[in-house]
């Protein structure tokens, strides 16, 4: 397979993968009163947070490990699900538990979605297994028409409510897992040596489970404090920031195993990093014309009038795109250079500035604070990324 196809199919995989779910969110604000959509969004992003966790940093260490360890590919598989089959019974407890307190979160829905979200994650899991050996078809051949059914499930079953909406999602990714695990069997190399241990998770679980937090926390937290219109009117421009950021997280995913198979500094190392940072300025210039320029003209007409006020919101959206796409540059570099407890230390720190920031400006600004509050919390997290990369430059 030539490059050009793997990139083609890398994007059309990663395109299906993390915008499926957001457009099939954004579906649903368009038919379901705000009101409803709040208090669905905010179930989402519980739910999210509950099961994702468990799968945090695997899909990272596969992609980067199986790269440098083809031998050993399956078996890191393997070790990951039954982690996340250990975790993921805790996160479901969790979930029926709040749902029998917490009725404002959905009832019933908070446990199906987070039952997706768990399978979501082992779907990841596989995804990153397969890429990390560059085997792009059948990872396109399974996200594409799975993630369509989550937004033909949204769309035909919007009528029946949340709860119905949740139980198909869980079929969908039930069916995802299934044929992923038929895949890897088939397209994985055999084993040759054993899985690395599990302390070589550490480092991604420290980076990535800040991420989780970081991505869900902001939902959760507008919910709190603003009430489910707030929550309804930040999730779409949070979505839409997410649609965006499909290509930065797609960069990753094509530039982390080629950085790593590279040898480091290396002058195709370099030129890896150079096409890398190229690519990331192309979509921090679209994607702020598109959300400061664009999206807030058609907002109106594809969401109708209970949404106008998500314009300001979408176009500071912009904004904090162009930042996390140089972020994203750096941290990228960092993992190649195998200094994930950097990127870790930046995760947790960026983490901990915008709960510091979002409390008071949501309460005082409410969507539109809690979006400030990402902008800002960028700043000093660029800083610290770029001192220490510039420290391992000069090693």
């Amino acid at each position: 397979m030539t490059a050009y196809s793997s990139a083609l199919l890398l994007v059309t995989s990663q395109a299906a993968r993390l915008a499926g779910p957001s457009a099939a969110l954004l579906l649903l604000a368009a038919m379901w009163p705000a009101e409803a959509f709040g208090r669905f969004a905010g179930a989402y992003a519980l739910a999210s947070l509950l099961g994702l966790l468990p799968a945090t940093g695997l899909s990272a260490w596969l992609l980067d490990r199986s790269a440098r360890e083809a031998g050993a590919a399956r078996g890191m598989l393997w070790r990951a699900w039954a982690m996340m089959a250990g975790l993921g019974a805790l996160a479901m407890m969790v979930a029926v538990g709040l749902s029998a307190v917490m009725p404002g979160y959905g009832g019933a829905a908070l446990p199906a979605l987070t039952l997706a979200m768990l399978l979501a994650g082992a779907a990841d899991n596989g995804f990153a297994a397969l890429r990390g050996q560059r085997n792009e078809g059948p990872v396109a051949a399974i996200a594409v028409p799975t993630n369509l059914a989550l937004l033909a499930a949204a769309f035909v079953l919007h009528e029946q409510g949340a709860e119905t909406v949740a139980v198909a999602w869980v079929l969908v990714r039930s069916s995802q897992v299934a044929m992923l695990a038929w895949s890897t069997a088939r397209f994985l190399p055999p084993s040759t040596g054993p899985a690395p241990s599990y302390r070589t998770i550490g480092p991604f679980f420290g980076s990535q489970s800040a991420g989780v937090f970081y991505g869900q926390a902001d939902t959760l937290l507008v919910h709190a404090l603003a009430g489910e219109v707030a929550a309804a009117l930040y999730t779409i421009a949070a979505r839409l920031l997410q649609l965006a950021s499909f290509a930065a997280q797609t960069l990753a995913q094509w530039f982390q195993p080629r950085l790593a198979a590279e040898v480091m500094d290396s002058p195709d190392w370099l030129a890896q990093r150079r096409r890398l940072w190229l690519c990331l300025g192309v979509i921090s210039a679209g994607g702020l014309a598109a959300f400061c320029l664009v999206l807030p003209l058609v907002q109106p007409s594809v969401l109708g009038p209970s949404y106008q006020a998500a314009a300001p919101v979408i176009q500071l959206a912009g904004l904090v795109l162009a930042a996390r796409c140089f972020v994203a540059g750096q941290w990228i570099e960092l993992t190649a250079r195998q200094l994930e407890t950097c990127r870790a230390r930046a995760s947790w720190l960026l983490l901990g500035i915008f709960i510091a920031l979002a409390w008071p400006l949501t309460v005082q600004f409410g969507a539109f604070g809690a979006m400030a509050a990402h902008l800002l919390a960028l700043g000093p997290i660029a800083a610290l990324s770029g001192r220490s990369l510039a420290r391992a430059r000069q090693r």
